[in-house]
């Protein structure tokens, strides 16, 4: 399929999925005009669903800025073109936020990351865009404090706090501020792949 072909198909896409889909759960019309999300950096072209440089990369280009991965490229109806994830690049490496949606276009988690390591937040979401699980990461390390909630009722499922060496404690009486679900988190109005890393909770 043609570049402009597909430029045309995903864009469609992602105004059909905001019409049908339930207004909380964030969809993959977080991520914008396909065209405008496909801005490449200095040096980088539009190739495919990809932002694509020269570089010394086997295939004889590298992943340079934006990039869309589709769950089936061979899907022609604009209707039914989903999104598997988003993500930015720097030389091939992923660096930025990358978003994952499901089967059904809504946002399913993100993350925070700096050269193909996580680095920062990670955030898995419920279909119906409530938080399920949140971590806070420092290159590849689960560090800080993370939490689920249980689907059921809402209610913390557990807290546990992480050392720099790799050990995780259980949090026994959390306060009010951990127990409180962010739901924001998974309801965000722009997937920006851009984002600086959330850091708040990466001890110093």
């Amino acid at each position: 399929m043609q570049s402009s072909s597909i430029l045309g198909l995903v864009t469609s896409s992602l105004i059909a999925v905001t019409a049908s889909a339930d207004p909380r759960p964030t969809t993959q019309a977080c991520l914008g005009d396909f065209k405008t999300f496909l801005t490449c950096p200095s040096g980088a072209k539009v190739n495919g669903t990809e932002c694509r440089g020269s570089s010394g990369h086997w295939s004889g280009s590298s992943r340079q800025g934006p990039s869309l991965f589709l769950r089936d490229r061979s899907t022609t109806d604009p209707a039914k073109v989903r999104v598997n994830f988003a993500a930015n690049y720097v030389n091939h490496k992923k660096t930025g936020r990358v978003f994952h949606f499901d089967k059904d276009g809504r946002l399913e988690s993100w993350t925070d990351t700096d050269g193909d390591r996580y680095h920062g937040l990670s955030v898995n979401c419920r279909a119906d865009g409530r938080v399920a699980h949140l971590a806070y990461y420092k290159q590849d390390k689960v560090v800080g404090i993370s939490r689920a909630w249980l689907e059921k009722d809402g209610t913390l499922s557990y807290a546990m706090d992480h050392d720099a060496q790799g050990k995780s404690i259980p949090i026994a009486n959390p306060s009010a501020a951990l127990i409180q679900r962010p739901d924001q988190l998974c309801q965000p109005t722009r997937c920006d792949v851009t984002a600086k890393p959330d850091l708040s909770g990466v001890p110093r």
